[in-house]
């Protein structure tokens, strides 16, 4: 039990040190040897937990791929879903730029662990589909490129901080900065998820409109928000 329990500490200590050596040189660039010290472990303790550098990779992404699937609640509201994820990925940065050397890689080779981060993605899919159907999302809504909308929101200022500090001044892991996105994420969720009008309820106000005369303001549909649960009344 104690050779397990030590086994296991190994293991995390060269996880977390392949995750700094992989954000700071990307996959093609990291060595294990480079790896090895910063764990201070042998060498070799890294092919025997991870049999390759492949495979200390992906299992590095698995490990942050279950980390942000245990964030996402099933039937979570959206907004606190940009919130959530810009919060996550600001707390962990990187794993972020991990991706980032992954894109500049130009030799096409297969990503690592494709299978996981895919299945990841069509889980946050299923999400919106959910969504959709329960009339949350209007019928004609794209949730794949919604999805890809809202991975940009949470994802975008620490992508490219020096736009974010041309713009603001700011620094995106500036806690004033991060209020400011927060707030702004926020405000994006709640116009994005407040329902549309149904057709019904069109149809009504405009029977209200008619009854009403020529002499009179038209009457208002009540809209309900779906993000915030406050109420809109006509006069």
């Amino acid at each position: 039990m104690s050779q397990q329990r030590d086994l296991n500490r190994t293991r995390e200590q060269i996880m977390a040190a392949a995750q700094k050596e992989f954000a700071q040189h990307g996959f093609a660039g990291a060595r294990t040897d480079a790896i090895a010290r910063r764990a201070r472990v042998n060498e070799r303790m890294i092919f025997y937990c991870f049999d390759s550098k492949e495979g200390l990779y992906r299992a590095v992404l698995k490990q942050k791929l279950s980390e942000k699937a245990a964030v996402i609640e099933p039937d979570e509201d959206f907004t606190a879903g940009l919130v959530k994820g810009f919060a996550k990925a600001c707390a962990d940065v990187d794993v972020l730029r991990m991706w980032q050397w992954e894109a500049l890689d130009t030799s096409n080779r297969k990503l690592v662990a494709e299978e996981e981060r895919r299945a990841f993605f069509q889980e946050e899919l299923a999400r919106w589909r959910r969504a959709k159907a329960s009339g949350a999302l209007p019928p004609d809504a794209d949730e794949e490129m919604l999805l890809l909308v809202s991975s940009a929101l949470r994802t975008f200022p620490l992508v490219l901080p020096q736009v974010i500090s041309l713009v603001t001044g700011m620094d995106p892991l500036d806690p004033e900065f991060q209020r400011k996105w927060t707030a702004c994420l926020e405000c994006i969720g709640q116009r994005l998820f407040a329902p549309a009008i149904k057709s019904g309820d069109e149809l009504e106000r405009k029977e209200a409109d008619k009854s009403a005369g020529p002499n009179k303001a038209p009457i208002k549909t009540r809209r309900l928000h779906h993000t915030t649960g406050m109420k809109q009344v006509g006069n």
